[in-house]
Formats: structure tokens, sequence, C-alpha cells
């Protein structure tokens, strides 16, 4: 999260957004967790109010689901209007809150606050900032719940070996579920902490012309334009993100979704220190 004339989550991701799939986005067994969560809110505070840190479509149609009046705080006004229209549902009682996660102040506290990979496009410098300015949006008894990619280690993988297990273990489903965190962290640059989408598409064609990666797989990622996406990506390693959390917050849980893959992107939860 950089401020508004930043390049960061721009217009070009935001459009193509509707082609990305989980854990990029959230997914079923995720959303699961945020409606159980809601719904547990739900029931010992009928007026809660929900806040969604970007523009996540999948989140503002929960709070139009239960009719949780919902604020969206976004850095930029036109991803929320692109996101908007991927919604399934009406908007409920939204408010557009165009700011930054690690200074913005809010008028009214918030009940339940979600997010989809907010610890990844902060700095590493900036999380502490984060955490405590995020907490201070919660009332009493609230909680944040943010799925993030986390890494366990400093070894950056064999991407192809992934290819490989792809294509023998899960063919028959979305590529980005089993090479998501592969091509992050065979990219990853342990030293600055950053990870960038040209470098993972430079990655795919050095794989494609040494013919460790198919034609149709490198076709599919194409479609992304990754080379004109000038997200930069942090990966926490996970028992840091986990002590910055305690030291800054209070620390409620992780939480992991069904999903097979959600060992790499589990669900950090936590409060009001």
């Amino acid at each position: 999260m950089k401020k508004t004339n930043s390049k960061t989550w721009t217009k070009h991701i935001a459009d193509s957004w509707n082609m990305w799939t989980p854990p990029d986005r959230p997914s079923p067994g995720e959303l699961a967790v945020y409606e159980k969560a809601l719904q547990g809110i739900l029931a010992r505070k009928k007026n809660a109010r929900l806040l969604v840190l970007g523009s996540t479509s999948e989140f503002r149609d929960l709070a139009a689901k239960y009719k949780v009046p919902c604020t969206v705080l976004e850095y930029r006004a036109e991803n929320y209007d692109i996101l908007g229209s991927l919604m399934k549902r009406k908007k409920y009682r939204e408010t557009l809150v165009v700011g930054d996660w690690r200074t913005a102040k809010l008028k009214q506290k918030v009940d339940l606050i979600v997010g989809d990979f907010c610890f990844g496009v902060v700095p590493k410098a900036d999380q502490t900032k984060f955490i405590k300015n995020v907490s201070t949006f919660l009332a009493p008894g609230g909680v944040c719940m943010i799925k993030t990619f986390v890494r366990y280690d400093a070894n950056r993988g064999d991407l192809a070996a992934s290819l490989v297990w792809y294509r023998k273990h899960k063919r028959n489903r979305p590529i980005l579920e089993s090479i998501m965190a592969p091509m992050f962290k065979y990219a990853y640059n342990f030293s600055t902490e950053v990870t960038t989408f040209p470098d993972v598409w430079k990655n795919f064609v050095k794989l494609y012309q040494k013919k460790q990666m198919t034609a149709a797989e490198l076709k599919y990622f194409e479609k992304f334009a990754m080379d004109k996406i000038p997200l930069k990506l942090y990966i926490p390693f996970f028992p840091d993100l986990i002590k910055n959390v305690r030291e800054n917050a209070t620390l409620v849980g992780v939480c992991y979704a069904s999903d097979w893959f959600s060992i790499d992107v589990p669900i950090v939860i936590f409060k009001r220190p």
C-alpha cells in the first residue's frame, strides 16, 4: 500500500482480476471461514459493521448477503469501481474511504476486518505501522482476519519440479492453485524481501526456453501480462509475522481453510492490543 499516485495495485490488475483464481482470490474454503466468523459476530451484535481492506468483491458480497454495513478502505477509487463490477449481489450500505491502510482514520469502529494478501502488499518496513493502525479500527471484541501468503524457510525451491507435480497431481484444477506459491518464492529476493511479477514472468520464459514449461502453460500466464505489473510483493517468514502481530496487537489465532493449498495461505486473526 503506497500513496494514491504510486504504481502498486494498478488499474491493469483490477481490470484483469476476473481472470485470476484462488488462492490469489478468496477461495470457497476461505470464504466459509470468514462467513462463520461474521455469523458469530452477528449472533451477539446485530448492528455489526464490516471493514474490507481493499475492494475484494467476494468480501463485499458477504456483507451484502448478511445486510451488514460495509466500509471499503481502498487507496484507489478506480479499483473500488472495477472490482465492484465483479460482485454477484447488489451492494448493501457500502461506504468507500480512499486512504492508506497504514495511516487512514475511520469515523466509526468496526466489528470485523477482512483482507486478502494485505501483508504481502505492505513493505516489510511498514508491517508494524500497518498492524498498529488497523488495530485502531476495531471496536471492543472485534477481530481482524487477513489471509496472507507466507514462507516457512529461505529456500527458493524448484519451479520446474512444481510444474511437473502440477501436471501429475492437479492438472484438472486451475494451475494457479499449484504454482502461485512456488512461482513467487522462486523469484523472491531474500535480501531485499521482495518479489515482482516481471521477475516471475522472466522465470516462466526461461523455463519455456529450456522446455520445462509447455506452450499451453506459458500462454495461460501470458494473458495476465505479468511483465507490465509493477506490484512488489513481500512474502512474510511465518514466525516473524506472528511475532510482529503479537508485539503490536493481540493474536487470536491462525486458521487454515479446507482448501488443499491452505498451508501456504493461512488466515491470521488478531484484535486490539
